[in-house]
């Protein structure tokens, strides 16, 4: 097998009367002549998203709503110096960002839908010796139709054709005119030996005690021909080797005795085998793989995941890192997922979007687990035509991810009450289509992993997590501290948008009218970001299987300059509400129990497989105004997965300022976990201007004091 790059060498046009194909531009010809309108061909320098080539600006502005007006076109020469006539020829393209048709040498060879899935054609037939022209017409249109015609909930109503997430979110996530397109990642030419892979193989792992199992499902283009399939230990030792004949479909199996289990970082290990496969004596796929068992216990009074037959309780971080996905590359997601788990997150949701494969690689290593969400979002047509192409691209999907420990669980809906308040969550999408039909596929597909049906549907069997923006974007008139009393199984969903460093935002290029006035209110915006978070976290560790089992954060990063849900700004420079949140997020935590008036008891938390024996926790309460203070310590032993009373306390607010501060530490004196608290009582309002008002724009809150 001989791969040829098509990275380089492109030029587009974009057709702005969608004529091109009626005018047959996929035979190459000059129409730059004065009838028929079509642009001549530009260069470009590297295949990225169309607007991060052409936009000055292209996270916001109204010009960017014309990228996705028209198709664009895109053009290659691809010159061959060797016979062509006994070699098969394969062209594989991973990133086409949405519709795509493609023309080899005048031959319309494949049809695309999609972004986020690799694709490829067999175009042996069409190859000759010397240039050969690649054609490529890209679109991703905007849609027209609201559902109802309520034009006043475009943002929550808009029938979203595409199965691309959030794409014209219009909320304060992503700007309005927002939508990306082209072609972007690898394009190459294969020339295949005489039989060969085609499409991806999926790979998928199951452990049954110790006993590791491994599938691979593919087809075989050509004559029969022998596979070879290897696999290494996480040791580099040798473990298995096995030979198959194989033609057509198929399916083999191969199992491991003493498998090593893949674990989460704070319960173990992260055992990673190399898996190759060759076909004839040459290597055709090198992986990674892991073994590990998922289960997802669901009750009314419930739901708890279980890795390797224990307790999971989960501290998770929405992910979306940048709008247009091919801005990220492996560095950056290094940078993200080191801070990621400095800041104790042991889960990241991949938020209603599908990454690139560098970052779930990355995530096998490092011992992040994953909930992936399917592209569902909100509001989509009624139709058993989208019902079909959602399935189908999920359901790819799985196929490709499947290879993956660090994935625990899909998410086959989110929010789908939200364009149907009249019967809340148990909504057109969670009954009729497509919850339904996506649950059952997904399921059947994949057996080795739990799907959530709908999720924020916390009250559904097959679903069992809940969203709570209470003093956020539910009721902003209402304190945060209402969430006192609640009791919520599983939280997927919580947060608070607040602006990062103002020098960042302003080097980007929005104007200083808007970024001047935010800046003023900048610091009580981090402020409340870092007072809420704190107090949603501790609220559920606090509650650790009474009843709830985990909670995330939305979300961990800024996905593009002017959207602040993040604890990192989009440049990666931490918001204050990071560094509070490092201190009581870790595996090992000590809290207060505290309402907005009360502060109950002490608790110490540990959601590792340690025990700790003999361990000291002290306090020390200050009543700034009174001028008293109060210290104490005594002795527990914490058991791995505990939840411990440490004392009971009853410190009411009396209107004086209370500061406190916690400590857990081992006989030798380490300090294991610490907690401040600054004006416990003290809790700020919810800012004024937030979260109604927005400049469609510029993306970008207005707020007003």
């Amino acid at each position: 097998m001989k791969q040829i790059d098509i990275d380089t060498g492109w030029s587009v046009l974009q057709d702005v009367h969608d004529e091109g194909e009626y005018l047959k531009l996929y035979n190459d010809p000059d129409l730059t002549d004065i009838g028929p309108q079509i642009s001549q061909w530009e260069p470009i320098e590297a295949l990225k998203h169309l607007q991060l080539l052409f936009a000055q600006h292209p996270y916001w502005g109204r010009e960017l709503r014309y990228f996705n007006e028209a198709p664009w076109w895109y053009r290659n020469i691809i010159t061959l110096n060797e016979e062509t006539d006994t070699n098969r020829y394969t062209l594989r393209f991973t990133n086409v960002d949405y519709y795509a048709k493609v023309w080899f040498n005048g031959k319309l060879v494949a049809c695309h839908e999609g972004y986020s899935l690799p694709f490829e054609c067999d175009v042996t037939p069409f190859v000759h010796h010397g240039d050969n022209t690649l054609i490529v017409k890209v679109w991703s249109p905007w849609d027209p139709s609201v559902r109802d015609n309520a034009s006043q909930e475009r943002t929550h109503l808009v029938e979203r054709q595409l199965i691309k997430g959030t794409y014209e979110h219009s909320d304060g996530l992503i700007a309005r005119d927002v939508n990306p397109v082209g072609i972007y990642g690898n394009v190459c030419l294969i020339k295949q030996q005489e039989s060969f892979l085609t499409g991806e193989t999926r790979i998928s792992t199951t452990l049954d005690g110790s006993t590791g199992k491994v599938t691979l499902k593919g087809r075989l283009i050509g004559p029969e021909a022998s596979l070879t399939l290897s696999i290494t230990a996480p040791d580099g030792s040798s473990v298995r080797k096995e030979q198959y004949q194989v033609n057509g479909d198929f399916e083999i199996s191969m199992t491991l005795n003493d498998a090593l289990p893949w674990w989460p970082w704070d319960q173990g290990e992260q055992n990673l085998y190399t898996l190759r496969l060759s076909i004839d004596g040459n290597e055709n796929l090198c992986r990674k793989i892991g073994f590990r068992t998922v289960e997802l216990i669901r009750t009314h009074n419930q739901t708890q995941f279980r890795i390797n037959g224990l307790p999971f309780y989960v501290r998770g971080t929405s992910y979306f890192p940048d709008v247009y996905l091919s801005a990220m590359n492996k560095a950056r997601y290094e940078r993200d997922i080191k801070a990621i788990k400095a800041a104790g997150f042991n889960l990241i949701r991949v938020h209603v979007h599908v990454e690139n494969p560098e970052f779930y690689d990355l995530c096998d290593r490092v011992g992040i687990v994953i909930i992936q969400d399917s592209e569902y979002n909100w509001t989509q047509p009624k139709s058993e035509d989208w019902e079909r192409r959602f399935i189908t691209i999920f359901r790819d999907t799985v196929a490709v991810l499947d290879r993956h420990p660090s994935i625990i669980c899909w998410i086959c809906l989110n929010e789908p009450g939200c364009d149907d308040m009249v019967q809340g969550t148990q909504s057109y999408a969670m009954t009729t289509s497509p919850g339904p039909q996506i649950y059952k596929v997904i399921t059947e597909f994949d057996r080795t992993r739990p799907a959530i049906k709908g999720s924020f549907c916390s009250d559904d069997i097959y679903s069992g997590d809940s969203h709570n923006y209470c003093g956020s974007l539910e009721a902003p008139d209402k304190p945060y501290t209402d969430i006192d009393g609640t009791r919520e199984k599983l939280n997927t969903e919580f947060g608070f948008d607040a602006p990062g460093a103002a020098a960042n935002l302003e080097s980007v290029g929005l104007p200083s009218r808007i970024t001047q006035e935010l800046t003023k209110l900048t610091p009580s915006l981090q402020h409340y970001q870092s007072r809420l978070t704190k107090y949603y976290i501790e609220h559920y560790r606090c509650q650790k299987n009474r009843p709830n089992w985990g909670y995330v954060q939305f979300m961990f990063i800024d996905l593009c300059p002017q959207s602040f849900y993040g604890l990192l700004d989009w440049k990666g420079t931490p918001k204050p509400a990071y560094n509070e949140l490092k201190a009581i997020n870790q595996p090992i935590g000590v809290f207060f129990e505290q309402t907005a008036h009360c502060i109950k008891s002490i608790k110490a938390v540990n959601d590792s497989n340690r025990i700790l024996a003999n361990v000291e926790v002290s306090w020390k309460i200050v009543d700034r105004d009174a001028g008293t203070k109060a210290e104490s310590h005594t002795t527990i032993t914490l058991g791995n997965g505990d939840v411990t009373d440490v004392s009971t306390l009853d410190i009411t607010d009396n209107g004086h300022r209370w500061d406190a501060e916690l400590c857990l530490q081992d006989l030798s004196g380490t300090v294991i976990a610490k907690n401040t608290y600054t004006d416990i009582f003290n809790h700020p309002q919810h800012p004024k201007g937030h979260p109604n008002r927005i400049s469609h724009e510029y993306g970008i809150r207005l707020y007003s004091i």
